[in-house]
């Protein structure tokens, strides 16, 4: 029976990938899709300037009470499409909790993402006039803090976590919020950031601000393109070499080099990369495999759900081997346990609901495993599966049973 309920996960898992259909996008009355968010217009009282910004809601915002985290990404309009489409990709896998995402639209980037003024003895191909309108970043910053936040805090369900993801310039302008205002954001996506600005300036402040902060409870990613070039690469190793000496408690980063993309070709590859590690605490544990007992389960599965929101879930595939691993273990009722909690996290996954079916049957839980095998019938008629027949089949032999 063991080793028939084994080969039935992977059969299952399989159909369960199968049932997800893609969402519904919305049409324009010419039949364009939308689907990457709506532009709104900010009238800045810090800049003295209307700033646009797009925000893109979840899938199923309207339909719940949820609130989200919300990432917000630098040089919005030209990110927008890459980043939606793999924060959807991401999270109907379970690998990253679901976002609100804004996009910043740049007006005048050299201006608004650069923390100090650029003078001649700048580097970095600006030549030797610098940078007249650079040094922005301190009102930007103010900005965010004091206007755009607080916009998005009054007008959508947001959980307190919040992203900074920029790239280049906006890489830079993460640092720089960072060690300027580290309480903002609780992760940033640093890509391929242009620390040479002002011969290193913050690299500079980095010594001092990484040695004067012994705990420091955030999550970073740092990533750059393999095929990037002068300016870049070298120069942050350099920054992270100084995170190396003086690591803060609590603070979890990542430095990688990935493929061999050049600079703007890069973007795509470290935001998913960076959301990945942003969420890698959605895997399993070791300690919880190998001590598992329900109550240290499910008070996991709460700690994601209030560090992320109550849409935060993991991917089914961490549950499908978690059960796998307690039923060689013979810990039918703690796979019962996963089980419910994939299922419920899982609704559309008809695999899980008929795998945790036999589940119940095993355990001698009849009107449970009957119970199971209705919902999966739903499921199957709902998204055209075929396995109303099959289950039904179930259903009867069981309902037989209890007469």
């Amino acid at each position: 029976m063991k080793k028939i309920l084994l080969l039935y996960i992977f059969s299952v898992f399989q159909l369960s990938i199968h049932a997800q259909l893609a969402e519904k996008i919305e049409l324009t009355p010419n039949n364009e899709l939308l689907g990457l968010g709506k532009q709104y217009i900010l009238k800045s009282e810090v800049l003295n300037e209307e700033r646009p910004v797009i925000i893109s809601l979840p899938v199923g915002y309207d339909d719940s009470q949820a609130n989200y985290p919300v990432i917000y990404v630098l040089d919005g309009l030209g990110n927008i499409k890459h980043t939606i489409g793999t924060i959807e990709l991401l999270t109907e896998s379970g690998l990253i909790s679901p976002l609100i995402v804004v996009g910043i639209e740049s007006l005048d980037r050299s201006r608004d993402l650069t923390p100090s003024n650029a003078g001649q003895d700048a580097y970095g191909g600006v030549g030797n006039v610098g940078i007249p309108q650079s040094g922005g970043a301190p009102k930007f910053l103010r900005f965010l803090s004091k206007e755009l936040i607080p916009y998005i805090e009054a007008n959508y369900r947001t959980h307190p976590y919040r992203i900074l993801e920029g790239h280049s310039f906006g890489g830079l302008f993460s640092v720089f919020t960072l060690m300027d205002s580290p309480g903002l954001f609780d992760a940033f996506i640093v890509e391929a950031p242009a620390l040479w600005w002002n011969k290193e300036e913050m690299t500079t402040k980095a010594k001092t601000f990484f040695k004067s902060n012994e705990t420091l409870n955030k999550t970073i990613y740092f990533g750059i393109g393999g095929g990037d070039g002068w300016g870049m690469r070298q120069e942050l190793i350099r920054y992270v070499d100084v995170i190396k000496e003086n690591t803060p408690k609590n603070f979890k980063w990542f430095h990688e080099e990935v493929g061999d993309e050049d600079h703007d070709a890069s973007r795509l590859l470290l935001n998913y990369y960076g959301l990945r590690f942003l969420f890698s605490d959605l895997k399993i544990g070791e300690d919880l495999i190998n001590n598992f007992n329900d109550k240290a389960f499910l008070k996991a599965e709460q700690g994601l759900m209030d560090k992320y929101g109550v849409k935060t879930r993991r991917p089914a595939g961490v549950y499908v081997d978690l059960v796998s691993g307690l039923l060689k273990n013979g810990n039918t009722l703690g796979a019962i346990t996963v089980l419910k909690r994939a299922s419920e996290t899982y609704p559309n996954y008809i695999g899980l609901f008929t795998y945790l079916a036999k589940l119940y049957e095993k355990t001698d839980q009849k009107n449970k495993a009957i119970e199971t095998y209705l919902q999966g019938v739903e499921i199957s008629k709902k998204y055209k599966l075929g396995q109303e027949e099959d289950l039904q089949k179930e259903i009867d032999r069981l309902r037989k049973t209890q007469n």
